[in-house]
């Protein structure tokens, strides 16, 4: 009876996906009003979710669940869905070009189709929607970050150098710019806010960064834009590069405003001068992420002057990073 009433489940999840692809599928306007019961529990949607939460949690499920196929089938299965092709292009339009590689005929893109479509409701009751656990968290953002690694070096007594990779995902159509914005606190015994001249942000490879400015006494705000328009469901990196002439404060944090799937984080110090000890900011309020006296979790340098440390599921608004103790 349990395979049995699985089973079901599939056929049902695998009707609603059918009917999710038609026409322009993931990129149609009316995506959160086609998302059904069963395709709602799968993907984490929630009573009271709007329809851009709906449509992020749909386009970032059904992203992660093609990951999950076979090689030779993702490709079929983001074109089928709508992943990745023209805004206006429907989806007899995505068949007909799905088989002019392998001179197949429509009849049989549409058994393939199908076929995909059905190993992707499969896939779907053995993997927990990425959204699960976040339920309480605003997803109306229009984009969120897939994975994000950070190499900190700090040059000096206080100079740094970062180099950040981070991939973002589109939650919609025709995403032009990504905002990002990085927290510079300032030392307890300054009232001064941070001096832009000292700040130097360099895209390496992915894109360009423009509009860099305060927002608040110690958060700069700048624009990446990348080489073309995203839409919804595609993914990005860009890896990009800040100089610091003078770190204000000893640690460095993650604060996600949008969910961040993964953050890995390497800082290297100066071998000269290593800090006193190191700690794990793990989750924390960012008000409370440079207080030195807040009991975490230790963190230890290796041979080379460097400490490693890892984060899954930020949640936005809270503080992910390491903080050190400089050398007296």
């Amino acid at each position: 009876m349990a395979q049995e009433a699985a089973e079901a489940k599939i056929i049902a999840l695998s009707t609603e996906l059918k009917l999710l692809r038609k026409g322009l599928g993931i990129q149609a306007k009316t995506l959160p009003a086609l998302v059904g019961e069963q395709l709602r529990e799968v993907c984490g949607v929630g009573e009271d979710d709007n329809p851009g939460t709906v449509r992020g949690k749909v386009v970032e499920t059904l992203r992660r669940l093609i990951e999950k196929l076979p090689d030779s089938q993702r490709s079929t299965a983001r074109i089928v869905l709508g992943f990745g092709t023209g805004a206006n292009e429907r989806y007899t339009q995505r068949l007909e070009r799905l088989g002019s590689g392998a001179d197949r005929n429509v009849r049989t893109m549409q058994r393939r189709a199908d076929d995909v479509i059905y190993l992707l409701a499969e896939a779907a009751y053995g993997a927990p929607s990425p959204y699960r656990g976040f339920s309480d968290l605003s997803q109306d953002g229009p984009w969120h970050t897939s994975a994000l690694a950070v190499r900190l070096t700090l040059t000096g007594v206080a100079a740094a150098e970062v180099f950040e990779t981070r991939r973002v995902v589109s939650h919609v159509a025709g995403l032009a710019e990504v905002e990002h914005a990085i927290s510079l606190a300032r030392p307890a015994s300054t009232a001064g806010q941070p001096d832009l001249s000292g700040l130097g942000i360099d895209v390496v490879a992915g894109g360009e960064v423009h509009s860099v400015r305060m927002v608040s006494s110690s958060r700069v705000a700048f624009t990446l834009r990348p080489p073309q328009p995203l839409d919804a469901g595609d993914e990005h990196e860009f890896f990009f590069r800040i100089r610091v002439a003078e770190l204000p404060s000893p640690f460095y944090c993650c604060t996600p405003e949008f969910p961040c799937e993964s953050f890995d984080l390497n800082v290297r110090f100066d071998r000269a001068k290593p800090p006193q000890r190191v700690w794990r900011i793990d989750g924390e309020f960012s008000k409370d992420a440079q207080d030195p006296l807040t009991a975490r979790k230790p963190l230890f340098l290796d041979n080379a002057g460097e400490v490693r440390t890892g984060f899954h599921n930020l949640r936005p608004a809270r503080s992910y990073g390491v903080g050190w103790q400089p050398a007296s």
